[in-house]
């Protein structure tokens, strides 16, 4: 059987705010994933937005290489913001890079 790997991202979750709860006995799921497995703390990008901040996540690249800049573009034809969806990404994810190889 393969391994298997698991990542595990909280938009804004630190540490700081975690550590009480995990010790006071409120979240004992994390707790136990935190013990037995593999954690912790990550920078963000320039600018620290979710939406760009997970896209560098998932390409190892930052804003000006993937082309995510927020949650919105703008519409080439109209000029008015659109939601930004995963085809305005200029480069591959790790995982599709990774599934490629083999």
């Amino acid at each position: 059987m393969s391994n298997k790997v698991v990542i595990m991202g909280l938009d804004g979750a630190a540490f700081s705010t975690l550590r009480p709860w995990m010790e006071a006995g409120h979240l004992p799921t994390f707790t136990a994933l935190i013990e037995h497995g593999v954690s912790g703390r990550l920078t963000s990008i320039i600018p620290p937005v979710t939406a760009p901040a997970w896209c560098s996540f998932m390409t190892g690249k930052n804003p000006g290489k993937h082309g995510i800049y927020y949650f919105t573009t703008k519409d080439k034809n109209t000029g008015r913001d659109i939601p930004v969806s995963a085809h305005a990404r200029s480069c591959k994810t790790v995982w599709e890079l990774l599934s490629e190889s083999g």
